[in-house]
């Protein structure tokens, strides 16, 4: 079955944008939860750009440990069983109702969900949520001047 450029581009751009949108997700409440953290600790927005940053740090390191192949066929991309025919059977993710909450969010509620063997990983997209919450950080003392 071969696919012309522009189905594939779009098919493509529906996954990265599923990705983004939980990335976003997890930077959102991250930030959330360091400005409830920065006012209940008195330290305004610097404790906050403190917990951005150490939360950060933290969800990437949870997020590499995760990605982290622990046996030789990881490496080799398969996820699923194997139907009668040889062909990989992607495994439905486990969906969690902070998933169920990011599919709501726009614009990923109007897009149809990517199709299994284009989809990212969770470790991957909490990966990308972790350098985003560390650009969160960075902004607030770089742009906004919170030291």
């Amino acid at each position: 079955m071969d696919r012309s450029l522009g189905e594939r581009l779009q098919l493509r751009t529906i996954a990265l944008t599923h990705a983004l949108t939980y990335a976003l997700a997890v930077a959102g409440v991250a930030t959330a939860g360091a400005l409830v953290i920065g006012v209940v600790t008195g330290g305004g927005l610097v404790h906050a750009k403190i917990a951005l940053f150490v939360v950060g740090w933290l969800v990437m390191g949870y997020a590499v440990v995760r990605l982290w192949p622990s046996e030789p066929g990881d490496l080799q991309g398969k996820s699923g069983s194997v139907d009668p025919t040889g062909e990989t059977i992607a495994s439905d993710a486990a969906k969690t109702r902070f998933q169920e909450l990011v599919n709501g969010l726009p614009p990923v509620r109007w897009l149809p969900p990517p199709r299994p063997w284009l989809q990212l990983t969770d470790e991957f997209k909490l990966f990308l949520g972790s350098l985003l919450i560390l650009l969160a950080s960075f902004l607030m003392e770089t742009v906004f001047g919170i030291a």
